[in-house]
């Protein structure tokens, strides 16, 4: 399967301006989902994760666990 068209999830950890904490959004590709992160204009930090992952990081983010594991596909 192309990975550009497996399931993501985009996960916002860092926030300009408000602070409404970490949150995380599946979505059907990782196109899809950076079209949504540049949408979010006050995303200051986040990352494209593989799979359907968002409730499993929401519980425990660690983002240095998930790049070590290579999870990560895509980060700003």
């Amino acid at each position: 399967m192309n990975p550009a068209s497996q399931q993501v999830t985009l996960v916002v950890y860092d926030w300009l301006g408000s602070e409404p904490g970490p949150l995380a959004w599946v979505f059907p590709s990782l196109i899809a989902a950076r079209e949504a992160v540049r949408a979010l204009r006050n995303a200051a930090r986040w990352l494209i994760v593989t799979g359907e992952r968002a409730t499993e990081i929401l519980l425990r983010l660690d983002v240095s666990m998930l790049r070590n594991n290579g999870l990560v596909l895509a980060e700003g």
